[in-house]
């Protein structure tokens, strides 16, 4: 059963997307972009030195919504939450789909123990690419939602792996390659949605990413 406080707190977000929904539909041309930062007051995700995953996604999150604003002038970045909130079962999906946004990426960070970290870059799938896409139009169960974009979302995904595995950034990461797995953060999610799953040896590396994942979305926002 939900609180008062959690009441007060649904209600507030509902109002918060009406007026960011009016806010977009009023400056078009506008490329929309939702980052969605792992964890949130219930989840803390995993460990990482004296830190844990849900505040260093949304400091990540925060960064680059302020990089990508700067840099590429047609585009609005929303997060899917603030310090403090819980977020419910669907209802970043939903609050992507009915702000219709153009662009979802999901960050998620892990403790790196191999000496150049990591990079993961998940879509969602479940192995069901090649099947007929579904109408934006038509009803669609959540979990079938991520068909209705498959076709963009792979060839954003690819776009945004062929930045990060460049020669510019070898040094720096390793990039593996693109996989479609039914990651659960992605489930429900119309528009085109992608997930990073970043390795930091130290609590503070992920600012080392934000120019790289920045320059990665360029073909995409350009792209619009």
């Amino acid at each position: 059963m939900m609180t008062n406080f959690s009441i007060h707190t649904f209600i507030s977000k509902i109002i918060a997307s009406l007026i960011i929904l009016f806010y977009f539909n009023t400056l078009l041309p506008t490329f929309s972009i939702m980052l969605d930062p792992a964890g949130d007051a219930k989840h803390t995700g995993r460990q990482i030195q004296d830190s844990l995953e849900r505040g260093i996604s949304l400091q990540c999150a925060q960064a680059l919504k302020k990089a990508l604003e700067k840099k590429y002038s047609n585009i609005r970045v929303i997060l899917t939450r603030f310090p403090g909130e819980t977020i419910y079962p669907l209802q970043n999906a939903n609050f992507a789909n009915r702000l219709a946004v153009d662009f979802y990426v999901s960050l998620n960070f892990y403790p790196e123990t191999k000496t150049k970290p990591g990079i993961f870059l998940y879509y969602f799938s479940y192995g069901d690419e090649f099947v007929t896409k579904i109408p934006d139009l038509f009803f669609c169960p959540f979990d079938q939602a991520h068909r209705i974009s498959s076709k963009t979302t792979r060839l954003w995904a690819q776009n945004i792996a062929n930045t990060l595995q460049s020669s510019q950034y070898k040094h720096q990461f390793d990039f593996h390659d693109v996989r479609g797995l039914p990651f659960k953060p992605l489930v429900g999610v119309k528009a085109p949605a992608v997930a990073l799953e970043i390795g930091l040896k130290e609590k503070n590396d992920w600012q080392k990413y934000i120019e790289p994942l920045v320059q990665s979305l360029e073909t995409i926002v350009n792209s619009q």
